[in-house]
C-alpha cells in the first residue's frame, strides 16, 4: 500500500506543461494589461502639472501688469481695447508655455449678457503650449483680471 500510495503522491504533486504555459499566459496578459495604463497616466499626470504651471504662470503675468502700470493704468486699458490676441511670448522660466493678451475670451468667445466669464472688454491672460515645444492652438489657461 505504501507504494502505491507513493506514486498517486507523486502525480498530484507536480504542475504539467500545460499548467505552466495556461498560469505563464495569464500572468503575461496581466502584466501587458497594466503597462497599458502607464501612457495615459504619465500623459494626464504631465498635463496636469503644465495646467497647475500655467495658472501660476498666467497669475504672475497678470499681477507683474498691476505691478507696473502708471497712474491712468493704460496697460491695462490698452489690454481691455485689443480686438486680437498679442503675439505669443515664450515664458521666460518655462519655454514650454506662451502668454498672449487679449479682451475677449478664445475658449467662449460669444458674449453671453448672464455670464461674465465671457465679457468683451475685460482683460485676458491667454497661456497655450510654446509652439517650438509644441505645435497647438490649445489654450491651457485662461484668466481675467482687473484693474
Amino acid at each position: 500500500m505504501r507504494e502505491s500510495s507513493l506514486r498517486a503522491a507523486s502525480r498530484r504533486g507536480g504542475y504539467s506543461l500545460l499548467e505552466v504555459i495556461i498560469a505563464m499566459a495569464v500572468l503575461l496578459a496581466g502584466v501587458v494589461g497594466v503597462m497599458q495604463l502607464f501612457p495615459p497616466t504619465l500623459d494626464a499626470a504631465n498635463r496636469a502639472s503644465l495646467t497647475s504651471k500655467a495658472a501660476l504662470l498666467a497669475q504672475q503675468k497678470a499681477e507683474e501688469i498691476r505691478r507696473d502700470r502708471d497712474q491712468q493704468a493704460s496697460i491695462i486699458t490698452e489690454i481691455e481695447n485689443l480686438t486680437a490676441p498679442t503675439t505669443l511670448t515664450p515664458f521666460p522660466n518655462d519655454d514650454r508655455l506662451a502668454y498672449q493678451y487679449h479682451s475677449r475670451s478664445v475658449l467662449d468667445p460669444v458674449d453671453d449678457p448672464g455670464d461674465p466669464r465671457d465679457d468683451f472688454g475685460v482683460a485676458r491672460v491667454i497661456v497655450r503650449y510654446n509652439p517650438a515645444f509644441r505645435p497647438s492652438d490649445e489654450v491651457l489657461f485662461e484668466m481675467r483680471f482687473d484693474r
